[in-house]
């Protein structure tokens, strides 16, 4: 049992209660505003076909440029993106289609310190270790940031090592723990790019969606888990981890892109929800509303309903698509029952709301300094600043930016 003796205990990391408790130590920096945390291990992972290369793609050009990440502050800084999965090609045509999203024109890489590697013959943390002291001593770069798509085609873990010595679970950890002292030692961030199960439900707990054995998901810093369906428009990302609270974001997949799902449009879709089902039920009570939305998957948060509720009102909004009664008893709480009261056809009012959200979107694509932070949303084409790169290699490095 362990006594404290009012003594400094100073050995090997151990500390007593009290020595811990008056410790001073750092705010945790953020690469991305309570979310992407500097020098952390972390892991983006999706089923196949879900997104989750452009996601990164996003998430390093917000970072390479300092753009706002899924209405989030990001810290610009210097990227690597290892991509072991896709060309020189069809990487070229996401990264334009991002870049024009992001309107990003000035792509010198002392104004957009984005690097691409594309060589898939030499994996693991001793060939990554020295090709970045190979660029550190000859073109004096770090990287703040570096992005692996795939883990599966980076790792090199001897597999025979599996049988004879070691379970899959004990040297997954292993090798991960010397990715996160990389990271640690070189106060850097590694993003991991990795499948979910090909399970087309989505578990309850995060880590159980996650392919391969669960030391992958206890040996990471963070994990952002991408959940969309192939040829849906909707998405979730949901993002855990030791440094950050839980939290998810409602996406819409658009033109190759994600984009937040705006509160006015996932008001109007919890909205066309209850119309149905009240135009099913005729009418129906604050209770049994919640448990329909609940059950059709739009969201499972009372408080997103019971504010579309109020917010549609006939009472509260002159065009508003229900009415509400209050019967009251002699014990409990009032009843609140819901009926439809459309005046118009409800298609020429959804017209309507859909053009508010376009405002507010316009609105939202300028940040307080009156920059714009959204695009066109033409299709991808080729633009001038894109034909003036260099493609230079070195050992397998492939870099689309000017040293």
């Amino acid at each position: 049992m362990f006594k404290n003796t009012g003594k400094v205990i100073d050995f090997q990391g151990y500390f007593s209660v009290d020595t811990l408790l008056k410790t001073s130590f750092e705010d945790d920096e953020f690469l991305i505003d309570n979310l992407l945390p500097r020098g952390s291990l972390s892991l983006l992972s999706s089923r196949p076909k879900a997104g989750k290369t452009n996601l990164a793609l996003q998430m390093a050009t917000c970072l390479a440029s300092g753009k706002l990440f899924l209405g989030r502050r990001t810290k610009k800084s210097k990227v690597l993106f290892i991509s072991l999965e896709l060309n020189p090609k069809q990487m070229k045509k996401r990264l334009i289609n991002t870049l024009n999203r992001y309107q990003v024109v000035d792509i010198k890489f002392r104004d957009f310190p984005f690097v691409l590697r594309f060589s898939s013959e030499r994996k693991g943390i001793e060939a990554l270790e020295s090709e970045l002291e190979f660029l550190r001593e000859k073109y004096n770069i770090t990287f703040d940031v570096i992005f692996i798509d795939t883990y599966v085609l980076f790792k090199d873990i001897n597999k025979e090592a599996i049988s004879k010595h070691k379970s899959v679970y004990e040297l997954e950890s292993e090798y991960l723990a010397k990715l996160r002292k990389f990271c640690e030692d070189n106060n850097s961030t590694i993003v991991l790019i990795y499948h979910n199960r090909k399970s087309q439900v989505f578990a309850g707990d995060i880590t159980e969606n996650i392919m391969g054995s669960t030391g992958i998901a206890g040996a990471v810093n963070e994990i952002f888990l991408l959940e969309r369906k192939t040829g849906d428009d909707k998405a979730k990302l949901i993002a855990t981890g030791h440094n950050i609270e839980e939290q998810d974001f409602e996406l819409i997949f658009e033109k190759g892109l994600f984009k937040p799902l705006t509160a006015t449009e996932k008001e109007l879709r919890i909205a066309e929800k209850i119309i149905e089902y009240l135009g099913q039920v005729g009418e129906a009570t604050q209770s049994e509303i919640i448990n329909f939305i609940k059950s059709t998957g739009e969201t499972k948060r009372v408080g997103d309903i019971t504010e579309v509720l109020n917010k549609f009102d006939l009472e509260n909004n002159k065009a508003g698509f229900w009415k509400c009664s209050i019967e009251k008893r002699s014990r409990g709480k009032p009843i609140r029952k819901y009926s439809l009261c459309l005046s118009e056809s409800f298609s020429n009012i959804m017209e309507q709301k859909k053009l508010d959200v376009e405002d507010l979107e316009n609105l939202q694509s300028y940040n307080s300094e009156g920059e714009e932070l959204s695009g066109s949303e033409e299709e991808p084409n080729e633009v001038d600043e894109i034909k003036e790169l260099e493609e230079i290699e070195l050992n397998g490095l492939h870099e689309a930016v000017d040293f």
